[in-house]
């Protein structure tokens, strides 16, 4: 696709009449992602606003991977828990997928959600170990990779289904390029523009197929994305296909062992269950 069809296909999708209203709640925590001065307290005042944004909270907060001892059974206490930005960047990221979600058939959406939540466990894990850069921003990069799919998924409709059903993960976005002329990376990037995100969210989510190479957090999401479709998610042994990352993998010190505890780790907090949590 030339770049000029390129660019009425970006206007056609996030046009006015095409683009879900940001909701007054996602306004309110983007306002939160991108200001120097925001609080817990402002925060815990929109999220309780909101109360079934604030369930989805609760049961990720209370999920095994946060090694949450006792139980989180309010937004204040989930602040002071978790942190102020991991339950922003939940927020944040829980509130996009349902506003886009809507339409989207619920086993569909919660297969996307499972491996968006799974991505975005994995891509902080590595950022956090490997000091790559913000852990937090890796976390919703990988949370929203995905979200492009569900506006093409809008655009096209039994179409978009029909194109990408039983086509592997890491093929996806070439299947989707052939036959649209754009694939649901750069979408769901245009889609985060659109909605004033802040940058370093919309590169992650632009580049999360073709930044593998990539410097800090873009590279490590990128990579974590490549590196799921390799694994045997009961074993945690990569494929041979994997091979072919081997070189990213050495530059950033990310070896076999370091994946393998990764993905342990996500058995063990039952993160590779929550698909449940995208209804």
């Amino acid at each position: 696709m030339d770049q000029q069809r390129l660019q009425e296909l970006r206007a056609d999708v996030i046009a006015r009449k095409n683009l879900p209203t940001i909701p007054t709640v996602l306004a309110k925590i983007v306002q939160l992602a991108d200001g120097e001065t925001s609080n817990a307290r402002q925060l815990v005042e929109v999220v309780e606003h909101d109360q079934a944004l604030t369930g989805k909270i609760l049961r990720l907060a209370n999920s095994a991977f946060f090694g949450q001892s006792r139980r989180v059974a309010t937004i204040p206490r989930a602040v002071v828990l978790l942190g102020f930005a991991t339950v922003r960047n939940l927020a944040l990221g829980v509130k996009v997928w349902e506003t886009l979600g809507t339409g989207i058939a619920r086993s569909r959406l919660q297969k996307l959600w499972g491996h968006s939540v799974t991505v975005a466990v994995a891509a902080k894990t590595l950022v956090s170990r490997l000091r790559a850069g913000n852990p937090d921003e890796a976390f919703t990069g990988g949370l929203l990779h995905d979200i492009g799919r569900l506006m093409l998924a809008m655009r096209f409709r039994d179409e978009y289904w029909q194109v990408v059903d039983g086509v592997g993960g890491d093929a996806i976005h070439r299947v989707e390029s052939s036959t649209f002329g754009v694939d649901h990376a750069e979408v769901g990037a245009w889609m985060l523009e659109a909605w004033s995100l802040p940058p370093g969210i919309v590169e992650a989510v632009r580049w999360h197929h073709e930044g593998t190479s990539r410097p800090g957090v873009l590279g490590i999401v990128a990579l974590t994305n490549r590196l799921l479709a390799y694994t045997d998610l009961e074993t945690g042994a990569l494929r041979d296909e994997s091979a072919v990352l081997q070189p990213q993998m050495d530059e950033r010190g990310l070896t076999h062992e370091l994946w393998e505890g990764v993905i342990s780790g996500l058995q063990e907090s039952e993160i590779l269950s929550l698909g449940r949590l995208g209804g």
